[in-house]
């Protein structure tokens, strides 16, 4: 496989430059004591992790412990990192912050400090942090920075013992004049092991994150949680965030967005997760190479190939499940998380998909029969009853596993022309420009996907011209240059249809095409393709309620649609499913590299596989030099790749990639002959 595309940097990374510390906390992660640690990186060292991060990415950095305020070269290292470019923030347990270190740390660009405060008062903070005056010292250390202009976050772990004192936490947190209150959820992990009778249940913690989402949005105090990825699902779920936003926002980022160094220059996904995705001295501090080629980190970014529910969980990519968590759990840093109520809708889905379903859905993918009573041939068929096929179809749509039961025509035979056009845009503008693009007339498909060209849309007009002039509005409204028209060259496969495992036999109302040219539609037939394009009622006679839409006789529009099959003006008519709901969750584009002379070979080659669903031969890029695209679906992105890998090496394909669908900005069918809107 050639390389991939680029994987962004992390945005954060959290670095342990010393694991002494002056407490003894009983949920320490690390069972970190007041004593030296053999083997923390020297200074030297340290100024090469700075040098590294700056050269992955300039993250914002929290420099944490242990305690980070008892390394002697604290200041050295934070002016060498604000030299670098980057934001710096200290995680402290308060102790060790006065006056003097606050105005310090000002005086060195650190705009914020955390202080950790399990308790509303002394008596219950001391005993969760194992040292008397702990309390009083945390609130000195709050009360300093804030006299020196520094910004407060008051961090509080979560368990049995103050769970029903995080409201008077809270309250503590906006008196000391804190700006941020952020809970973590326990894992299990260090001296945290010892209390696992303290730990939090699946609904207790399920109670306790609707509280903190009880306090989302207030005017005086920002409420952020960590380590219970599974509140982004919450804040969805509440409307307190877009439900259609797949953004990793707060959910588990290790990995993705996050990134964990040790005392010792060991990488990790977080402090929690003890495994090693590499060693900074060993890989001679080039954190690049570790962040883009780790295994650890490779197979935690592949969310659709974690286990149990979170592997099929629709909220999968805002949460992600603990992996920490469902490491101390099972020992499988890929396992469900542990500690979560929830069940996911696809699960459910899934698991409610009798046999009477996929084999109804075998069926109507392949060929939902044009016949005036449709149901009774399919209830014939299947050996049931017209309305329980009815209500069965009504059901699997009002879950959204069918999207649409109806024709998918073919846009070259309506006169229309339809490409495929890639777009290199930077990250921070993506949303912006996918809006733009979304919003095009003629953009029925719209992905985010990995890679330097990292926006991808199929756009469809009744003439070159129109593709051209869209292309140019978008140039002009984006001030993005980098739009490519990426037309199909040959065709060798288009077929939407998704292996259930049930063995339906052949299509047998869906003829192959014949290679006549696009016929003539005149104003009667396009009325029939805007009456017909948005699918069928389920009525017993859909397409009688069809023919009265267009003005038609039914026994017309019956045979109509069938000579439309024939001809190829319908490629198929039909379910169209929402594949992730049936389990294929993963969407790659893999693009090939080949010599003139093969293309057509390899493309009918892999037009044979049932799991390629679009099959093209486009022109090249000069940065971007693939000339045959496939489409292929699977369960996770280890299934596809493991199939292209197979497949590559059957067909000697050296040169070749896969770009993974990261975000869906929309998937919508397209209108075709609309009519002018109303003045």
């Amino acid at each position: 496989m050639s390389a991939a595309g680029p994987i962004p940097p992390p945005r954060i990374v959290a670095w342990e430059v010393t694991r002494s510390c002056p407490l003894a906390c009983r949920h320490c992660r690390s069972a970190a004591r007041r004593a030296p640690y053999a083997d923390e990186l020297s200074r030297g060292e340290c100024m090469k992790v700075i040098d590294a991060l700056a050269a992955l990415g300039r993250p914002t950095l929290i420099l944490t412990g242990g305690e980070p305020l008892l390394r002697t070269d604290l200041f050295e290292i934070i002016d060498h990192a604000r030299e670098a470019g980057l934001r710096v923030a200290v995680a402290t347990c308060g102790a060790l912050l006065t006056d003097e270190t606050a105005s310090r740390l000002v005086a060195s660009g650190v705009g914020q400090v955390s202080v950790s405060v399990d308790g509303s008062t002394a008596e219950t903070h001391d005993a969760f942090r194992g040292t008397e005056g702990a309390f009083d010292a945390a609130v000195r250390g709050v009360e300093a920075a804030r006299r020196n202009g520094l910004a407060v976050q008051i961090n509080t772990t979560a368990t049995r013992l103050n769970r029903d004192d995080l409201p008077a936490i809270l309250d503590l947190s906006l008196s000391l004049g804190a700006t941020c209150f952020n809970p973590f959820l326990l894992v299990p992990t260090g001296r945290a092991k010892g209390l696992s009778e303290q730990s939090l249940s699946a609904d207790e913690y399920e109670t306790t994150l609707q509280w903190l989402a009880d306090q989302q949005g207030r005017p005086d105090i920002e409420i952020r949680v960590t380590c219970a990825p599974h509140y982004q699902r919450i804040l969805r779920q509440r409307g307190l965030a877009e439900a259609g936003d797949d953004r990793p926002s707060g959910g588990c980022l290790g990995g993705k967005s996050f990134v964990f160094i040790s005392h010792r220059g060991v990488v990790q996904i977080c402090g929690f997760l003890d495994v090693a995705c590499g060693d900074l001295r060993r890989e001679r501090f080039d954190l690049r190479r570790i962040w883009e080629t780790s295994d650890v980190l490779r197979r935690v970014r592949d969310v659709d190939g974690y286990g149990g529910a979170c592997g099929c969980c629709e909220y999968r990519r805002v949460c992600g499940g603990c992996r920490a968590r469902a490491y101390a759990a099972t020992g499988d840093y890929l396992a469900e998380e542990p500690l979560c109520a929830y069940r996911p809708e696809a699960g459910d889905a899934e698991a409610a998909l009798e046999e009477a379903d996929r084999r109804l859905l075998a069926v109507i993918q392949a060929g939902f029969p044009v016949a005036a009573r449709p149901f009774d041939v399919l209830a014939e068929r299947l050996r049931g009853e017209p309305q329980a096929i009815v209500d069965r179809i009504g059901r699997l749509k009002a879950a959204g596993i069918i999207r649409r039961l109806g024709p998918v025509f073919d846009s070259r035979r309506l006169a229309y022309v339809s490409t495929l056009v890639a777009a290199r845009v930077p990250a921070e503008r993506l949303e912006d420009v996918a809006a733009h693009v979304s919003a095009t007339e003629g953009v029925t498909h719209n992905y985010e996907r990995r890679g330097t060209y990292n926006l991808w849309f199929t756009l469809t007009a009744r003439s070159e011209e129109e593709i051209e002039g869209a292309l140019g509005a978008l140039r002009r409204e984006t001030g993005i240059e980098d739009f490519h028209s990426l037309p199909a060259e040959t065709v060798y496969k288009i077929r939407v249809q998704f292996d259930l495992g049930e063995d339906v036999g052949a299509d047998e109302t869906a003829p192959p095409p014949s290679p006549a040219e696009a016929p003539h539609l005149d104003e009667s037939q396009k009325r029939l393709v805007r009456a017909i394009q948005n699918g069928l009622p389920l009525v017993p006679e859909p397409f009688a309620a069809v023919a009265k839409r267009a003005g038609w006789a039914t026994e017309a529009v019956l045979e109509q649609i069938r000579s439309w099959l024939g001809s190829g003006v319908v490629r198929r008519f039909g379910a169209v499913v929402a594949h992730r709901r049936l389990g294929f969750a993963a969407n790659g584009m893999a693009v090939f590299c080949l010599p003139e002379g093969r293309v057509d070979a390899v493309g009918r080659r892999l037009a044979e596989r049932p799991e390629v669903t679009h099959c093209y031969r486009r022109r090249p890029l000069a940065d971007f030099p693939y000339n045959l695209y496939a489409m292929v679906h699977g369960g996770s992105e280890a299934r596809v790749v493991a199939l292209l890998e197979r497949l590559a090496g059957e067909v000697n394909l050296p040169d070749w990639d896969v770009l993974f669908s990261v975000r869906e900005f929309k998937k919508s069918p397209m209108r075709y002959f609309a009519e002018p809107a109303a003045p």
